[in-house]
């Protein structure tokens, strides 16, 4: 790589950087020289939390080995004080839980433990290009972007800091003193001026987070674009939260991650901006913002903003569908979607007899809940006519207006076809609906016109076919989880002269039944003998057909069917002997349940510990929690019930209801197992297998253990 490149290289990497907002980075570049540790504090009133960064990647990872300690005195002291144990980063393998859990952890692990093909040369994207190197004695592009998000990654997530060992409260403070904090690496405890900065911490004088108060929002019509003023918020926030409602009341985050305001061009260095998509077409919608602090915390929210999604009279389905030409008189009838009446003002209907020459038939608007209007007179010769949509705002810089296609009413032909007779519809199991009529007689018949509405209300009609459609059937496919289970259709006949009958009479169709049976509810298993017992409550549905109970031992065994009952022969069946010979295995049932027209649900028993001596080679697991600083972890012990040669052990967990899932092998010298990765609020069943060479040892779990209850 040659001087010019990488200069170029770096400067953009610096535009990239400075885009984003790291507040403990811009505070150390912007002091005098470069400091090891940079601190900042925030000041509660009764506590102190102190963020800090260190001053470059090899100070990063000099905190694996030495640490940080947090001192403090009061003003006018000279001593400093340790007021912390020695902060260490996480471990190798604390930091790969936590990036399990959280992607910003990802960056600070690479930083802290370096992967094996970190420092492999660049190459360039064209493999015939030129090789990629760095200069010798200067940083490495990556490296400087790497250091760069970590210290971001740290702002933006309070657990990532905690694990980076930058974060700190003191609580044991005096609420009327003055102090002075700074961090150092332990190993600089003897130093006599450690390079780094001090900060000053007047008690008395609380930490205030600024508010936005200056949030402005634009409306489009299917997104808003938020803008709000950053420069204020300098050393307070490192990004923000947008809030989203549609009532004013109940806000929702837009984001997990809180939102970081970037840019490529300077002019946008001190307004944030970000665009949202509307989630509804209609109604008000109300946004706020939160700065979030690098302390792990938000500031209050902004003043609030709203509007609606902008309006399109362009996208309004408008068409004229029939002109009834009378002895003397014309109506006019068209389509118009009810749920947009609110949005125009009325119609107004234009009228051309050549396309050169162009009238209005009314001088008043015509009200949007209208869809027909007479003309008091009747015109000789063809004319065409249009129906115009016209918005609700008066202002003639934006009024809006939505005219349909012209339509042709031909006046050598003014007598309707017959209404259409034979209307019928059938539908299958899978929703596909086919809708057949009678061929209507009239000589000049051009086609037809197919309606469909879900409650045969007159004005919930809508167009199923095309204007004009040719055949005398239609095919299409309806949803069938839909809160209906009734549909109507009906038909009219079009002529070469575009006249169109009457709507024949609506037929109705039901749709096919999806809604599965109830379940039947089962009673505990019990063994009173050497048989298990089954019992249940069957299914109240009247369509049920018959029902499979299927039988599954252990967590991890084959589901397998033991029992069909023909419902139709006898219903009242509600109880099952199991004649398989159990020998103390966890045993627990499944029942399937179908209708008439092969609809099924499912419902599952609890356990039971059948009687006998279960085989195996493992007895008396045990788990124990352990209270970890910021988590708990599980351990596992077992002993060995037999003399069997053994080789492994493979440990099973199952958490909450999912699957029975290996997830580790130990060695057969090792009795426990432990288990970190919990999840908050989950319960998980633990079982332990042992494995044999000689086979002798059957395939049969251990007696399970649960832990149940919170991880916190």
């Amino acid at each position: 790589m040659n001087k010019h490149y990488f200069c170029a290289k770096m400067e953009n990497m610096k535009k990239y950087i400075v885009a984003i907002v790291i507040l403990l980075c811009s505070l150390a570049s912007s002091s005098a020289a470069p400091k090891d540790i940079t601190v900042l504090t925030f000041n509660h009133g009764d506590s102190v939390s102190l963020r800090w960064a260190p001053g470059s990647e090899a100070l990063f990872k000099k905190s694996v080995e030495s640490g940080y300690l947090v001192q403090r005195r009061k003003s006018g002291e000279k001593q400093w004080q340790n007021i912390s144990q020695v902060l260490k980063p996480y471990s190798l393998a604390q930091m790969s839980v936590l990036e399990e859990i959280s992607p910003d952890a990802a960056v600070l692990k690479e930083i802290l433990y370096p992967s094996a093909d970190r420092y492999k040369e660049d190459q360039s994207s064209d493999p015939n290009g030129p090789k990629l190197e760095s200069i010798p004695g200067e940083p490495r592009v990556e490296d400087d972007l790497l250091y760069m998000m970590a210290l971001f990654s740290c702002d933006i997530s309070l657990p990532t800091a905690k694990a980076a060992a930058v974060h700190y409260v003191d609580k044991n403070v005096d609420k009327s003193a003055t102090y002075q904090y700074r961090v150092i690496f332990s190993d600089d405890e003897k130093k006599s001026a450690p390079n780094v900065n001090v900060a000053t911490v007047e008690m008395p004088k609380k930490t205030i987070l600024p508010a936005s108060n200056d949030l402005k929002a634009s409306f489009d019509e299917t997104f808003s674009q938020l803008n709000w003023s950053v420069a204020s918020h300098e050393g307070y926030y490192s990004a923000y939260n947008v809030e989203r409602s549609l009532d004013g009341v109940h806000y929702i985050e837009l984001k997990e991650r809180p939102f970081v305001h970037s840019y490529s061009d300077e002019m946008f260095a001190n307004e944030a901006l970000y665009r949202d998509s509307f989630p509804v077409e209609e109604g008000e919608i109300f946004y706020r913002i939160k700065g979030y602090s690098p302390f792990g915390f938000y500031g209050p929210v902004s003043n609030v903003v709203k509007g609606e999604p902008k309006f399109n009279i362009e996208k309004l389905p408008l068409q004229v569908d029939t002109v009834i030409v009378g002895s003397k008189s014309e109506e006019i009838r068209w389509s118009f979607d009810k749920n947009f009446e609110k949005k125009i003002k009325g119609f107004k209907i234009s009228r051309t007899p050549d396309y050169k020459k162009f009238y209005y038939e009314n001088t008043d608007l015509i009200s949007p809940k209208k869809r027909s209007f007479t003309l008091p007179n009747k015109y000789e010769r063809t004319q065409y006519y249009a129906v115009i949509a016209v918005g609700v705002n008066d202002k003639p810089e934006k009024r809006q207006e939505k005219q349909s296609s012209y339509y042709m009413s031909f006046r050598s032909d003014t007598i309707p076809p017959a209404v259409p007779t034979g209307l019928k519809a059938v539908i299958d199991s899978a929703g596909v609906v086919t809708i057949t009529w009678n061929k209507n007689e009239d000589a000049d018949i051009k086609g037809y016109q197919l309606f469909v509405s879900n409650s045969n209300r007159p004005d919930d009609y809508y167009t199923l076919t095309d204007t004009v459609y040719v055949p005398n059937s239609y095919t299409y496919k309806i949803p069938l989880n839909t809160l209906t289970n009734v549909i109507y259709y009906r038909i009219n006949a079009c002529d070469k002269s575009y006249n169109r009958s009457q709507w024949s009479e609506p037929i109705k169709l039901m749709k096919p039944d999806t809604i599965p049976p109830a379940p039947v509810v089962f009673a505990l298993p019990k063994q009173p003998g050497d048989k298990v017992i089954v019992e249940w409550v069957n299914s109240p549905s009247e369509d049920v057909d018959h029902m499979e109970l299927y039988r599954q031992i252990d967590d991890t065994g084959k589901i397998v069917m033991i029992k069909q009952f023909d419902l139709k022969k006898k219903r009242k069946i509600e109880k099952y002997e199991d004649p398989y010979e159990f020998k103390g295995e966890r045993v627990r049932y499944y029942m399937k349940v179908y209708d008439e027209v092969g609809n099924v649900t499912e419902s599952r028993s609890g356990y039971l510990n059948a009687k006998g001596e279960r085989p195996g080679c493992i007895g008396n697991l045990k788990l124990s929690v352990t209270n970890l600083e910021d988590k708990k972890k599980v351990t596992l012990t077992w002993e060995v019930t037999s003399k069997v040669l053994i080789n492994r052990y493979v440990i099973y967990k199952k958490k909450d209801d999912g699957p029975m899932l290996d997830i580790a092998s130990v060695r057969a010298n090792n009795c426990f197992y432990e288990d970190e990765k919990l999840a908050v609020g989950s319960t998980y069943r633990y079982i332990v297998r042992a494995m044999s060479p000689e086979k002798t040892c059957k395939a049969v779990y251990s007696e399970p253990v649960e832990f149940a209850g919170s991880v916190k």
